[in-house]
């Protein structure tokens, strides 16, 4: 799964409503001719609340690999034949993978 960062045409037009071309900030250039750097106000806004609930990448602390919770041997059924919860909650990317890997199997992801 890739996320390229494009964005889609309604948060563009958002983007450009909300965002002032640099030339109204800073005004004009030399020879009082206008310009037309644009800055995105949205996008830094945006990367500024990434950053703050991510938090410092360099202060995380290398986690363990744990064991995975889904055992190899179980089966797309037996995950849907049981209500009773798993001991544990699992990690996102561990049913990803288990899913992925069920339905490549069955043939129905490339």
């Amino acid at each position: 799964m890739e996320c390229n960062g494009g964005t889609s045409g309604f948060n563009e037009k958002r983007t450009l409503e909300n965002s002032t071309p640099a030339n109204e900030l800073k005004g004009r250039t030399e020879n009082n001719t206008k310009t037309s750097v644009f800055v995105n106000h949205a996008a830094i806004a945006w990367q500024e609340s990434r950053r703050k609930w991510i938090g410092d990448i360099s202060q995380r602390s290398e986690r363990m690999p744990k064991d995975p919770i889904i055992s190899w041997s179980m089966t797309y059924e037996d995950v849907l034949s049981t209500h009773d919860p798993f001991s544990e909650p699992i990690p996102l990317s561990e049913m990803v993978d288990f899913l992925v890997d069920i339905w490549q199997d069955e043939g129905l992801f490339d």
